[in-house]
């Protein structure tokens, strides 16, 4: 299962469409028929969101200060995927810059009420994530870990907390994976709590490629919360990001041998075309919608989707969230179907319906 990172603004997809050929309704009108609809409350739950980076832009940082969006995350973190283990070991942000803007950034979050927490994510010196053989190399490697666990400390002064999140790695890492958690373990906590994003799994073994690597019984007295990242549903036939149902027996059966856990909710959505897919945010999908024409139509998931035509006239759909979809599932999640000590991972803050956070803030009970 992999999390693809999140690129791009509405206001610059609006400026690459021009050349978006299709037909349909006027898609105003259609946004009016597709706003939030179900008044069932909402279960209250804790909820924590993920920022794709070591920086918030003046629009998710307002979102982060609104007071939806501080009743929906009460209680949780915002979790910052901004450290980089290197190939020698060392985790980054290692300049001292670097560290001074991101402990101004924790410390104004920690005054808005929220817990911070740094993750590690894999990626190289552009940003882009490690493939998992070159992962599952440097978790083989015992200095490399321990080089790891030793430059860990500096970076992390600041949070309240850190979450491991890799990816793409062969059932064979499974030993590196459980040694890495508990290395780091001995230098975060018990001062700090530690996370880690686990896959969905709802079978064992695991119906996913990779899913064997993480187990989640040696792994559980070394963490404090389990992550499951029930994200990219649909990878290669169009369709929703997120299916509640598979959502829900992932997560029933990581809490049979674990009991903090997380459920994943995506803020972002997928457009899938000839040439692959990529993720979009929110203003991306409305935008295309207008310029093209297109009607948004609903899934039987409630996520809305859309069909139409890009350059030379190549086929896409698109599937997205908006608070209504996001509304249903997180009310399907009824205390008798996920208890409510199930947690909300929202992933990809900033792909987001602005709408979002009010609404189901003011949907809670």
């Amino acid at each position: 299962m992999t999390v693809e990172r999140i690129f791009g603004l509405a206001a610059s997809v609006a400026l690459s469409l021009v050349a978006l050929a299709g037909c349909g309704s006027d898609s105003g009108s259609e946004r009016e028929v597709v706003g939030l609809r179900a008044e069932t409350a909402l279960p209250a739950r804790m909820a924590s969101v993920v920022v794709d980076g070591c920086v918030l832009d003046t629009w998710s940082r307002s979102t982060l200060a609104s007071a939806g969006a501080k009743r929906v995350l009460r209680g949780g973190e915002v979790i910052m995927l901004c450290l980089v283990p290197r190939a020698d070991g060392t985790v980054g942000p290692r300049d001292q810059s670097s560290r001074a803007a991101l402990a101004a950034l924790t410390e104004e979050l920690k005054r808005d009420g929220y817990r911070v927490h740094f993750g590690i994510a894999f990626t190289d010196e552009s940003g882009q994530r490690y493939d998992g053989a070159q992962t599952q190399a440097f978790l083989r490697d015992p200095a490399w870990r321990q080089r790891v666990k030793e430059t860990l400390p500096l970076v992390i002064e600041p949070a309240d907390g850190v979450e491991i999140d890799l990816q793409s790695l062969s059932n064979d890492a499974r030993p590196f994976v459980t040694a890495l958690v508990a290395e780091l373990a001995e230098v975060v906590r018990p001062t700090r709590r530690l996370g880690v994003f686990v896959p969905p799994s709802v079978t064992v073994p695991s119906d996913l490629p990779g899913g064997d690597a993480f187990s989640r019984r040696e792994l559980a007295p070394l963490v404090d919360r389990m992550r499951i990242m029930t994200l990219d549903y649909s990878e290669r036939d169009p369709g929703p990001t997120i299916d509640p149902g598979w959502a829900v027996d992932a997560v029933r059966l990581a809490k049979d041998d674990f009991p903090n856990v997380d459920v994943s909710y995506p803020l972002y959505g997928t457009d899938f075309g000839p040439r692959g897919r990529r993720p979009v945010v929110y203003h991306d999908a409305i935008a295309i919608s207008t310029i093209a024409r297109a009607p948004i139509e609903r899934g039987p998931t409630g996520a809305p989707f859309l069909r139409y035509r890009a350059f030379g006239g190549e086929s896409h759909e698109l599937w997205f969230d908006d608070a209504e979809s996001t509304a249903r599932a997180l009310g399907a999640w009824s205390s008798d179907v996920l208890p409510l000590d199930v947690g909300v991972l929202f992933y990809g803050l900033g792909a987001e319906d602005p709408a979002l956070f009010e609404r189901l803030a003011a949907r809670m009970r």
